[in-house]
């Protein structure tokens, strides 16, 4: 997940702002190629090279763009570049770090309490859960199949479930969340699944009853399209336990809203709701019901959203939830074209009568009741042959219940509709949508509206109708843009990181952060938030460590290899976020793959990768290789322990030394052969050392 929301290097471009953990806001300027001294030779290396405040530069190793981020900013306000060595990155880091500590702080509290009392761990195999999922009519995707492991596996823990699964419209998550509902329900307790929308809450109930047919299982809805005395009756049957699955919008919030044995509380479109909605949530899934010593038991809780907002992206990138990534396409699913146009009858015409041509249906999206007669009358006259019916949330309950029907059964042609349809409508017939005065809605709203259609293997059509562009306000305009650019299949996170840039990224708890992420930037405001997580914890944190190789040899990716800098970029990007040598050796494999056998530039790159990996978790801080011998400076807070050294001294006294005037150096011997070999000769010294650290 976080790698989807932040940044990556491999965006920058030349002129872009960046910031770098140390110095703080500077320009990236691009990679540049230089040779710099390393033990008494010239080695040419390839460095990012970042301008600063008053012509500073600095030249940034390839291997340590993990201390890089690309500036993301709040609004359009651009920020002024810092002093490199300064103090005006440190006032504003120390700053902004004070109050990620107390803001985390505040999150670890709000989930503590459902750690403190344990939950009901779902462990029994029941032959009906293999035969509903045999079920299913379609294949699972392997991020559906990954999603369902990882949500059993949480339930059948002592502790609640609180997962969290992020996945585009129409990639199955509905059929996930319908695999941990049977689970519960087959040891006989009830699920409560809430939604924000009437409309979005009757497809589910409907989704369920198709799919739970042959299982018992009784599911019953409750919103507007039941009458108060059907509403009553339902609720009285899921406070005696005779409704095992309860679907239903803001109604499961009220009063009357109990359910006895309540298992598992799903939530769809999580954003949708408030911080007061979420407080009653937290309240109901932490006293969901009693064990038999009286004991009020926590029940498991699953949400799910496709655009997530910026709060549950910072809960998921904390650790502070759990998070399910659901990133593939269903098999023949197609991206959906979209384009911007302003009102021309004569299009609008033209893309009803293609839609129906091919037997498929429209929405026509119209966000004002008061005026949504009238686009249906003017639509009606553009395309008399088509059969037009109108849906809206002011409608009568029944009325509103029969028009859905009609439509899904195929009655008419267009719906003329406002944003009910907004929220999990699954119409697989209905594979155009136009929406008038797109530049009135939100970039999330409007991905939202455009994944109701694209869902069969038809190409999709999503037209965003706007005014004149001399009326079009420039913000506006900028939202749009980012929609077309971002019509691909799975294109939810680009669209919601846009969203972070273009509004702000906003507070876990409220609004007050707006000011500090645009002081140091998205990206490392998330840093500061992680250690200040980690800190609320009382788990041990240290400062990063990033270790020096000196070795006098060429570590870089040749032009005639890899020729577009996009291209080396990329590659220097991923190797520095490497956390294994084995993560350095598939990454290098990889390339081999795309560019043919590497040269021995590369090669000593992949060694150099994973000497710094190996250093880093040894705590050495410098590792360099003189005429004879290697010099390793071990960090203050390195975890290898003085009876190590002193034992490796012991077993290896030709070899290894302490140097008589600092603490923390150890010195290396080598022969001329093993010079040759200056990285191998080192990973030979990582493996003693090691080898002293091992338990026994």
């Amino acid at each position: 997940l976080r790698e989807a929301v932040l940044a990556s290097v491999a965006d920058l471009k030349a002129g872009d702002l960046v910031v770098h953990a140390m110095h703080g806001i500077g320009r990236f300027i691009g990679l540049t190629r230089i040779e710099m001294p390393v033990g008494g030779l010239m080695v040419a290396q390839d460095y990012a090279e970042l301008h600063y405040r008053g012509g500073d530069q600095l030249f940034l190793p390839v291997t340590r763009l993990d201390q890089l981020y690309r500036y993301r900013a709040v609004g359009d306000k651009q920020p002024a570049l810092d002093k490199m060595g300064g103090e005006t990155w440190a006032r504003r880091t120390a700053k902004v770090r004070d109050k990620v500590l107390g803001l985390a702080q505040q999150l670890l509290e709000l989930h503590a309490t459902r750690a403190v009392v344990p939950g009901h761990p779902y462990v029994t195999d029941f032959p009906e859960y293999t035969l509903f999922e045999a079920g299913f009519e379609h294949t699972e995707t392997p991020d559906q199949e990954t999603a369902i492991a990882e949500i059993l596996e949480d339930m059948a823990k002592p502790e609640p479930m609180d997962r969290l699964i992020v996945g585009d419209v129409g990639f199955g998550k509905t059929e996930v969340a319908m695999r941990a509902a049977m689970r519960v329900v087959l040891e006989g307790h009830q699920v409560a699944i809430l939604c924000p929308t009437t409309v979005l809450a009757f497809q589910h109930h409907e989704t369920f009853q198709v799919r739970f047919a042959e299982t018992g299982v009784r599911i019953e809805l409750l919103s507007r399209f039941r009458s108060t005395t059907e509403a009553r009756a339902t609720l009285a049957d899921a406070r005696a336990g005779k409704v095992d699955i309860l679907i239903g919008t803001h109604a499961l919030l009220g009063r009357n809203f109990r359910m006895p044995n309540l298992g598992l509380i799903v939530i769809d479109e999580e954003h949708r709701f408030g911080v007061a909605q979420k407080e009653k949530l937290k309240k109901i899934a932490q006293n969901s019901r009693l064990s038999a010593q009286g004991e009020m038991i926590p029940c498991e809780v699953l949400a799910m959203s496709a655009t997530p907002i910026p709060r549950t992206l910072h809960m998921a990138m904390s650790g502070i939830r759990k998070v399910s990534l659901i990133a593939t396409a269903p098999a023949g699913r197609r991206a959906v074209r979209t384009r911007i146009q302003r009102w021309n009858d004569a299009r609008i015409r033209e893309d009803i009568l293609h839609e129906m041509r091919r037997g498929g249906q429209i929405f026509f999206l119209h966000n004002r009741v008061q005026t949504i007669d009238k686009v249906a009358e003017r639509l009606q006259k553009l395309v008399p042959e088509a059969r037009i019916a109108i849906a809206h949330g002011q409608m009568a309950e029944g009325r509103l219940e029969r028009t859905l029907v009609d439509f899904v059964q195929q009655v008419h042609h267009v719906l003329v509709c406002t944003t009910i349809i907004e929220s999990g409508v699954d119409m697989p017939n209905v594979n155009t949508i136009l929406v008038n005065r797109a530049d009135q809605l939100g970039m999330a709203q409007l991905y939202q509206l455009r994944g109701r259609v694209g869902r069969s293997h038809r190409r999709a059509h999503c037209v965003l109708l706007v005014p004149d562009q001399g009326k079009l306000k420039p913000a506006s305009l900028k939202r749009l843009r980012v929609l077309q650019e971002h019509d691909h299949l799975g294109a939810g996170f680009a669209i919601a990181s846009a969203d972070l840039e273009m509004r702000g990224a906003g507070e876990l708890l409220g609004t007050s952060q707006h000011g500090h992420i645009h002081a140091v930037g998205f990206d490392t405001y998330v840093e500061l938030l992680e250690e200040a997580i980690a800190h609320a914890r009382g788990e041990a944190t240290r400062s990063r460590l990033d270790p020096e190789i000196e070795v006098p040899l060429p570590t870089l990716i040749p032009e005639d290899y890899m020729p577009e800098v996009t291209d080396r970029l990329s590659a220097y990007q991923r190797l520095s976020g490497c956390k294994t040598a084995a993560a350095v050796r598939d990454l290098v494999t990889d390339w081999e793959g795309s560019w043919g056998e590497p040269p021995v530039e590369v090669l000593n790159l992949g060694w150099m990768a994973e000497v710094r990996v190996r250093a880093r978790a040894l705590g050495i801080e410098r590792a360099s290789m003189l005429k004879v011998r290697a010099v390793l400076d071990f960090h203050v807070t390195t975890t290898v322990a003085p009876t190590q050294i002193a034992e490796l001294l012991a077993s290896h006294p030709q070899r290894f030394s302490l140097d008589p005037h600092h603490e923390r150096r150890l010195f290396v011997r080598f022969t001329p052969e093993e010079a040759e070999h200056p990285y191998h000769f080192l990973h030979w010294a990582f493996r003693q050392i090691e080898a002293t650290s091992t338990p026994a």
